[in-house]
């Protein structure tokens, strides 16, 4: 009489499907790691240079109301002037800058918009905030080593002396961005801290120190 050995079939047969199930699994989980990796946004790694560029500041600010004024037609391109001396190209729309003084911190960013009082000249204030230096299209944004770009200031101010307190505050630059409320200002002659973010990763791409003169 014959017999039928097939008791081993079966656990040979779950042997086999256990390891084709694992080796799916981590083909799915290893191509879904490299497309992770692939999507991964790399923060640009540059060395800038930054100092102030001053070409002229009128206005006056009345100590007791403290309203702004300018002379008729006046109109500057003040602001500080970076330099990308090494490192990676990279997109001013990509980025937005920190400005400190102090405790005070500002953020200014590609998408604000310049006030109608900015003191920029018309040709300068199509471009917004961040500008590239030399550059004839403004859709032209790349900053590659070699490249200069300045963050303008939309506002200036002479000293004043307050009368209330007899304090005085020497000229100064300021950013106030349309709908907006306070803004910020660096006082000339005084330290100011600038960090340049990557807005894509939130990272620091540079960060230093310059004095406004």
């Amino acid at each position: 009489m014959m017999q039928h050995r097939d008791a081993a079939v079966s656990p040979v047969v779950g042997v086999m499907l256990m390891l084709v199930v694992t080796i799916i699994i981590a083909a799915v989980v290893s191509a879904f790691a490299g497309g992770m990796a692939t999507d991964q946004h790399k923060t640009p790694q540059v060395t800038l240079s930054a100092k102030s560029a001053i070409q002229s500041i009128q206005g006056s600010i009345d100590p007791d109301t403290y309203k702004q004024t300018y002379p008729s037609g006046f109109s500057a391109a003040n602001g500080i002037r970076f330099e990308n001396t090494g490192g990676d190209t990279f997109s001013l729309n990509d980025i937005e800058i920190q400005l400190q003084t102090e405790d005070t911190k500002y953020t200014i960013k590609p998408t604000d918009t310049l006030p109608n009082t900015s003191i920029l000249t018309p040709g300068i204030t199509n471009g917004g905030y961040f500008q590239k230096i030399g550059n004839t299209s403004l859709s032209d944004s790349m900053i590659a080593p070699g490249d200069k770009f300045m963050l303008y200031a939309d506002g200036c101010a002479e000293p004043v002396t307050y009368t209330y307190d007899h304090s005085y505050y020497g000229p100064k630059l300021s950013w106030r961005p349309e709908g907006t409320s306070g803004g910020f200002s660096i006082y000339l002659n005084k330290k100011v801290q600038y960090a340049v973010f990557d807005r894509v990763s939130n990272r620091v791409m540079a960060k230093g120190e310059l004095i406004l003169t």
